[in-house]
This record gives C-alpha cells, sequence and structure tokens, in this order.
C-alpha cells in the first residue's frame, strides 16, 4: 500500500473517531440539558415543592428519613408523580468508620455517591408505580453485598 494511501486510511479513521465522540457529546448535552435535576450535586438545595428523603450510608445498610420524620432501613417509599430530592450522606456505624458508598437505582437513571461530611443531591420524579431495586456501586467493606434494597414508588 501506498504511503499516500496509508494517510488517507488513517485521516478517514482518525475523521470516524472525531464525528462518534461529538455525536455522543450532543447526546449527552441534550438529555442533561432536558433532566437538570438528575444530576447529582453537592449541597445543592432540593427545589421548592419537592418530596425531600435524607439517605444515610454506614457499613453495610442504606437507612432513610422521610418529611415526617419516620425513618426506614433497607427500603425506600416515595410518591409517584412528585418531584423526589434523595439528600445523601455517609455515617459512621457500629463498625465506627464512615467510607464512600454510591447509590445507585438503575431504573430511575441514579448513580450518586455517599461522601463522608457531604450532602449530594440528585431530584427525579417517579412516573411508574412499582418496585424498583437500588444498591451500592462502591466497594465499602466485606459486607459490600448487602447494601441492596427496594424503592417503592406508590401511589399518593
Amino acid at each position: 500500500m501506498s504511503d499516500k494511501k496509508g494517510r488517507n486510511l488513517e485521516l478517514y479513521f482518525m475523521i470516524g473517531v472525531l464525528v462518534v465522540l461529538l455525536g455522543s457529546a450532543a447526546a449527552n448535552y441534550v438529555e442533561i440539558a432536558a433532566n437538570p435535576g438528575s444530576i447529582p450535586t453537592e449541597n445543592a438545595i432540593p427545589p421548592a415543592g419537592s418530596y425531600v428523603v435524607r439517605v444515610f450510608a454506614t457499613q453495610w445498610a442504606w437507612s432513610f428519613e422521610y418529611p415526617n420524620n419516620t425513618t426506614s432501613v433497607g427500603s425506600l417509599t416515595v410518591p409517584v408523580d412528585t418531584n423526589v430530592s434523595l439528600v445523601v450522606t455517609s455515617i459512621a456505624g457500629a463498625q465506627q468508620s464512615a467510607v464512600i458508598h454510591d447509590l445507585l437505582i438503575p431504573q430511575m437513571d441514579i448513580q450518586i455517591y455517599a461522601v463522608p461530611g457531604q450532602n449530594n443531591t440528585v431530584t427525579f420524579e417517579p412516573t411508574v408505580v412499582g418496585s424498583y431495586y437500588f444498591e451500592c456501586v462502591e466497594y465499602c467493606g466485606e459486607y459490600h453485598y448487602e447494601m441492596r434494597g427496594y424503592m417503592e414508588v406508590v401511589s399518593r
């Protein structure tokens, strides 16, 4: 193959890669612009009127504190067709150490870190009543596999 053909092939390959990368960037920008509350932010103030749930990660459990001051461990219940804001942090548990966790609710496109001493907030609106699993996807120690549960979306 001649040197010119090799350069042309390399140029076409680079242009193809650039087109794929720019297309992906554009698609991500459009998705983020359409759903600005779905991006976790540190110390963000939940939107007015949101159903705010405080989420505490410990080794090795998730606990939830609701607006009416009730709590649950391992299961999250939220109303359908309502803006729900999760304010997430990590606290010391029975092991006396707070470590980084990562809450994933895949069906809601939510992944948010639980960091000791920091509140991270994400807002979403569940539109379908049902049961959705969640889990920790940041290895946090010996019983990491126990940090999973279900989010129940219920009618109001």
